[in-house]
């Protein structure tokens, strides 16, 4: 039996989605909801649900710990995502509260499974990827919400047109994960692939890290009426990208709105450390691209640099997300 807790099997990006055979026994598809990523263990005394850092989070998905030991025999472990449905879309904000208050509160939650690790103690991740599925499916019988299996397909056309569907209606599904069939489950690898929806989006420069003529990364705004709001950062900007950038920048006046400092995780990193900012005069406006991963009005994380767009003014963009 796998004991608490666990490293979860990891995915690495892509820019492209592989051709069907581009894996271990072909290529299969799935939806990559915007959640958390966590693990079931259901033992005699109960079940635990594991985050992907290894962190207990069961007091605050205490409903979905109840369903997984009514629904599973001992010895079983899941792998799988915590999602909360809104209105329309997923509401990873409704998650973040959960965890924040360490009890169920709010909307419902739901697990969706997408691979079984461990049946009554046997521990099966050497089996293949289809092996782990299609025991998956047969321990999914019955059972009820708040537990779900993750849809699959070997489709790569219909995975295009998932792709094509999710970005006209952003529901919150970030793309797709991809794996290989004849694969076995390996522990805190990046054997999986994903590919993210992403869209080119124009922004406001407010500040930058590093200095004026060396930026190393953009701090980025847009307006919400009157108001430049932090939506987001770039990851590092290439040398390229920085001599292009550097001559357009203005030193910002005393009346900048925004701190000399800011949080790592307001500009899509994970962690609270502060970072030291560069002010600009919020003139500049870039092009960029960026998921579909939005909260609180800014992009939960790292945005890609395309290109300047001295062309635009602010005044001639969108507004904030919400």
């Amino acid at each position: 039996m796998l004991t608490f807790p666990q490293q979860p099997m990891l995915a690495k990006p892509v820019h492209a989605l592989p051709e069907a055979g581009a894996l271990a026994g072909g290529c299969v598809y799935e939806p990559k909801f915007d959640r958390y990523r966590a693990l079931l263990f259901i033992t005699e005394g109960g079940c635990r649900i594991q985050s992907r850092r290894g962190h207990d989070m069961t007091t605050a998905f205490a409903d979905i710990a109840e369903a997984a030991e009514a629904a599973f025999l001992p010895g079983t472990v899941l792998d799988g995502e915590l999602v909360v449905w809104g209105d329309d879309k997923l509401d990873f904000a409704a998650l973040q509260r959960r965890l924040a208050s360490g009890r169920p509160r709010g909307r419902p939650a739901t697990f969706v499974s997408f691979d079984v690790l461990c049946i009554q103690g046997t521990d099966i991740r050497t089996w293949r990827l289809q092996q782990r599925r299609e025991a998956l499916q047969l321990l999914m019988t019955d059972v009820p919400p708040p537990i779900q299996l993750t849809p699959q397909t070997d489709s790569r056309a219909e995975a295009i047109q998932w792709l094509s569907d999710y970005a006209a209606n952003p529901v919150g599904i970030e793309g797709v994960v991809i794996k290989g069939r004849g694969a076995k489950y390996s522990s805190g690898k990046r054997e999986w692939l994903k590919l993210r929806i992403r869209d080119t989006v124009e922004v406001v420069v407010g500040a930058i890290t590093g200095a004026a003529d060396h930026p190393d990364r953009l701090v980025l705004g847009l307006y919400k009426g009157s108001e430049l709001q932090v939506v987001g950062g770039t990851t590092d900007l290439k040398p390229p990208e920085q001599a292009t950038i550097a001559p357009l920048l203005t030193p910002a006046g005393d009346k900048h709105p925004w701190p000399d400092e800011i949080s790592e995780g307001r500009l899509g990193h994970y962690g609270k450390a502060k970072v030291a900012l560069t002010r600009v005069e919020p003139t500049l406006v870039v092009e960029i691209s960026a998921d579909c991963a939005i909260e609180y009005g800014r992009w939960r994380h790292v945005v890609k640099f395309i290109r300047a767009r001295p062309d635009l003014s602010p005044q001639e963009i969108d507004e904030a997300p919400e």
